[in-house]
């Protein structure tokens, strides 16, 4: 017999012996003496046999997604207002600052991402129904009487009250299971504010880069038109054939496809940023500014041990906390199910006066019969929930760590391909366009080989522009792969 249950009987049979009521007297009027002591003493002992844990709040998070986003949203602070249909709606429209800072695009996502907000009114849902769980059942009051036909006539009395004793037991359990489904909930949103966060910046970036493009591919434009028109006015001069023009004209023709191509990249990439920020209506005429710091050190320190982060997976993915606390719970509701096949026990203690005036203080107990339903099936459903819940701990820990080790391939694949091209690509046709912009100059060598070097190095800087936005993008997916932003640990 656990304290809380000793306890509870050694203060009730004690009110049972000591305490009495006193009901109606002659006049039909209701005098009550000693016995709500006795009822409050029972109310008090069963409610603190079956406390309930407290639940912490979204904002809870606010620490914690500081450290694996780079940014504590709005929502995680204490008097944080409530985000509703009608503050998404009024946000909808809002201008971006101009320049849009990557560490501003986070905050402003996390603020007013419509799945964030639906996903904090989610949870705190399932925080009002965990607390109702985890709440004590009520006592429930019977009361007996009539009418008096007469003012000589005897009024019989009947009041009881009855608790269910056997919640002493299983309620600490069902708080249990509650509290550890809605740390499942907190658990989840905010592995979705993590990967909601790591998604912004890597659009954020790509943005960046597709600036980037749509300048060298401006220049390019330029170039070719340059060459084109350098051709017609040799072919005009009999220097040149309609075949070297028609050629000239075929790579402006491209320069143009490709700025064109530039400019449509980044206005879906710009289109994507407003659907993570929640401005769907917003203008796309601004651009990128600075760079998160934390970010900065995602993308160009170099990449952490394979095996040192596969050890700390399971504390670094939320996710992956998030389905083991399910099955913490559904590990609770099979300890519930073998404690539920003891029957239901309610005992009460109530005034009593008969129809001669006769008055006695009654007791009374009702036992559930187990002829029927022993439990047995309740226990077999709750013990395949739970096995149901550690298989979906181990596949999402194994999705985790495929993601991982794929993530860590594709970006050190992207990566030294990336190096590859700086040095044996770029750098020979840099060093050859200086030599010929130096032969040009001091009229060694023609104009027309100059422009030529330059468009080629123009090509290898679209090139590398591409590389590195893919290598940004690979090194953005690998900290999401991780479960948080590894500004210590990862690139």
């Amino acid at each position: 017999m656990t304290p809380k249950i000793k306890n509870f009987l050694i203060v009730f049979l004690r009110a049972m012996q000591y305490q009495s009521l006193r009901a109606f007297d002659t006049s039909g009027k209701f005098v009550i003496s000693a016995t709500p002591c006795t009822f409050i003493a029972l109310t008090v002992v069963f409610v603190d046999g079956c406390a309930s844990h407290t639940f912490e709040q979204p904002s809870s998070l606010g620490a914690d997604l500081q450290s694996r986003a780079g940014v504590a949203p709005n929502w995680t602070r204490a008097d944080a207002k409530v985000i509703d249909a009608q503050a998404l709606h009024a946000a909808v429209a809002v201008a971006l600052p101009n320049p849009l800072n990557e560490v501003d695009a986070v905050a402003i996502a996390l603020d007013a991402s419509p799945t964030i907000a639906k996903l904090i009114s989610q949870t705190n849902a399932l925080r009002a129904e965990a607390i109702d769980i985890s709440t004590p059942a009520n006592p429930v009051l019977n009361f007996t009487s009539g009418v008096p036909l007469d003012s000589m006539s005897v009024v019989p009395i009947f009041a009881m009250l009855m608790f269910q004793i056997d919640e002493l037991w299983k309620q600490p359990l069902r708080s249990e299971t509650a509290r550890e489904n809605y740390q499942a909930a907190l658990l989840s949103l905010g592995a979705s504010a993590v990967v909601l966060a790591v998604e912004t910046r890597l659009v954020w970036h790509e943005i960046a880069m597709r600036c980037e493009e749509r300048n060298l591919a401006e220049f390019d434009l330029k170039i070719t038109e340059n060459l084109l028109t350098i051709e017609r006015l040799r072919f005009a001069a009999g220097e040149s054939t309609s075949d070297i023009v028609a050629k000239s004209q075929v790579e402006s023709t491209d320069a143009n496809h490709r700025l064109l191509q530039a400019n449509e990249m980044l206005c879906a990439a710009k289109l994507s940023l407003l659907a993570l920020l929640g401005r769907a209506e917003a203008s796309t005429d601004w651009i990128t500014g600075e760079p998160d710091s934390s970010a900065t050190v995602t993308i160009h320190s170099p990449l952490a041990d394979e095996q040192k982060l596969l050890a700390s997976l399971a504390d670094t993915r939320l996710d992956v906390r998030a389905a083991q606390a399910q099955a913490n719970a559904a590990k609770s509701t099979v300890e519930l199910a073998r404690r539920s096949r003891s029957s239901k026990l309610d005992i009460g203690a109530g005034f009593d006066r008969d129809m001669e005036g006769d008055q006695a203080i009654a007791f009374s107990a009702n036992v559930e019969l187990p002829l029927f339903k022993n439990g047995e099936a309740r226990i077999a459903k709750a013990e395949s929930e739970l096995m149901t819940a550690n298989i979906e701990v181990e596949r999402v820990r194994q999705a985790a760590i495929i993601e991982l080790r794929g993530a860590i391939v594709k970006a050190m694949a992207i990566q030294k391909k990336r190096d590859v091209s700086e040095e044996f690509s770029l750098a020979p046709i840099s060093e050859m366009f200086q030599r010929a912009q130096l032969s040009a100059d001091i009229g060694e060598g023609s104009l027309r080989d100059a422009i030529d070097a330059q468009h080629a190095l123009n090509h290898a800087k679209l090139q590398l522009n591409d590389l590195e936005r893919q290598r940004r993008m690979a090194r953005l997916g690998l900290a999401k792969a991780v479960g948080f932003l590894p500004a210590e640990v990862l690139p």
